[in-house]
């Protein structure tokens, strides 16, 4: 075909300079149209006449469209990313079936030097992100989210009071930060904010829920919010001359707010089982919430190698610290030590009884989630997941790359083959959790939301 469009070329007395290079970009614009056209010809048809896909379409997942260069391609979900080139962008749609399928993907594996399934890309999917989730080389907490919980209750003298906490998550990096305020009121919400920014940096953006989203939120807290003053928290944000735009995501639209809720959400339930009954002191519920803010901070942003020489796993702290900072527990602590009068003891027998909870409850359902009208995606060879092991070490997260599945008699997934630095384990499914590559570590959110 190349032959063909050059003498073609020359028949029309092109010009030389650069010729082959256009004809190559020609020579394959039409094999893939010739592609698509054999394999999804309905498609490109209701598409030409701006008609929907039919429901049975195996496209409708990948919300495609027609590109300038009337080429099939898969919409995504980061337009609003910048300095990214059209093409990942909007990635060509193939049949996987196709011989010139095949060959491009021979090509490709042997110019990658036979990269293995470890170099290849997630697509992301669903509604597009917003330019915060896609703020490459920008400062952490550039763009950050913030929500409330608590009330927690610590001891004072011979009383108890209560406190709440502040919780900040960088939409970029998914990194969190930790205050705690004494009352839930305008002032303490921006002191917060002060004590944030001066360790990490101002924010360019915050976002936070609107008041009447918290549908589940305790009594409390939710009259609490309602109370605080939305103009007075965007004033308190902008002073000192310092450029910083505050939020906050429409009532009843909670998905707006997926990016950081489902982060939340999980840390307030192993707290909530964490500090049932308990009200440790000031001093020991900040090093409480230190040692979680360390945990969650610790975890693996994405997979990397499960070769014992393999480069280490990268996680938020490697952007806030530029190194995971898996700092080394100093000792086994248990519930007992929750009793005696030692503070530092009893703040490390919580923060193991937190990483406990998280490890065996909270974790196993941070699994990527699908489109609303799909099932929960099973476990399958290739997958990079988490060891859930409640006695694991603290801020240690062993992963692995799945090697098996073993299905029951139901036809379900209920034992994998996991392939990690020390070996091949055997593990219940139950017992791993696939490791949500980039945006679907925070769930599903329609387009729009952050």
């Amino acid at each position: 075909m190349h032959t063909v469009l050059s003498f073609i070329d020359k028949c029309k007395k092109a010009q030389n300079g650069g010729a082959d290079g256009a004809t190559m970009e020609r020579v394959e614009t039409l094999l893939l149209k010739y592609s698509q056209m054999k394999a999804f010809p309905d498609d490109l048809h209701n598409l030409k006449q701006n008609k929907r896909l039919d429901r049975n379409s195996k496209l409708l997942t990948l919300s495609p469209i027609l590109g300038d260069d009337g080429l099939l391609r898969m919409a995504g979900r980061i337009d609003a990313a910048t300095e990214i080139p059209t093409y990942v962008k909007h990635p060509v749609i193939l049949d996987g079936r196709c011989h010139i399928t095949h060959l491009i993907v021979k090509y490709y594996h042997v110019k990658a030097y036979h990269g293995n399934q470890e170099t290849v890309p997630h697509p992301p999917r669903m509604g597009d992100l917003p330019e915060a989730r896609l703020a490459h080389h920008q400062r952490p907490f550039t763009y950050t989210g913030v929500d409330l919980f608590g009330p927690l209750e610590v001891t004072v003298g011979r009383r108890r009071e209560k406190r709440y906490g502040v919780i900040f998550t960088c939409l970029t990096i998914r990194a969190i930060h930790i205050e705690l305020v004494s009352q839930l009121t305008t002032d303490a919400l921006i002191m917060a904010l002060r004590r944030m920014a001066a360790r990490r940096g101002w924010p360019r953006c915050l976002y936070s829920d609107n008041g009447t989203n918290l549908r589940g939120a305790h009594t409390e807290l939710k009259k609490c919010i309602l109370e605080l003053d939305e103009k007075l928290l965007k004033e308190g944000a902008t002073s000192y001359g310092l450029e910083t735009t505050w939020t906050f995501i429409p009532p009843a639209s909670p998905h707006w707010g997926g990016a950081w809720e489902r982060l939340i959400r999980s840390i307030k339930a192993a707290l909530k089982v964490t500090l049932k009954e308990r009200a440790p002191r000031d001093e020991t519920l900040l090093t409480l919430m230190a040692e979680i803010e360390q945990m969650i901070n610790s975890r693996p942003l994405s997979h990397v190698s499960v070769e014992p020489s393999g480069r280490e796993t990268l996680t938020p702290n490697h952007f806030l610290l530029g190194t995971s900072s898996n700092a080394p527990t100093l000792g086994v602590f248990n519930e007992t030590d929750t009793y005696l009068r030692k503070q530092w003891r009893i703040s490390q027998s919580l923060a193991d009884i937190f990483w406990k909870r998280w490890v065996r409850e909270v974790l196993p359902d941070m699994r990527p989630r699908q489109k609303w009208h799909e099932d929960q995606k099973p476990l399958q060879v290739g997958d990079v997941v988490l060891i859930v092991d409640p006695n694991s070490p603290r801020n240690v997260w062993p992963n692995g790359l799945v090697q098996a599945v073993h299905s029951g008699k139901d036809g379900r997934i209920r034992v994998v083959d996991v392939m990690t630095k020390t070996g091949l384990l055997q593990r219940n499914a139950t017992r791993v959790a696939r490791i949500a590559m980039g945006d679907e570590c925070c769930g599903s959110t329609r387009g729009g939301g952050m």
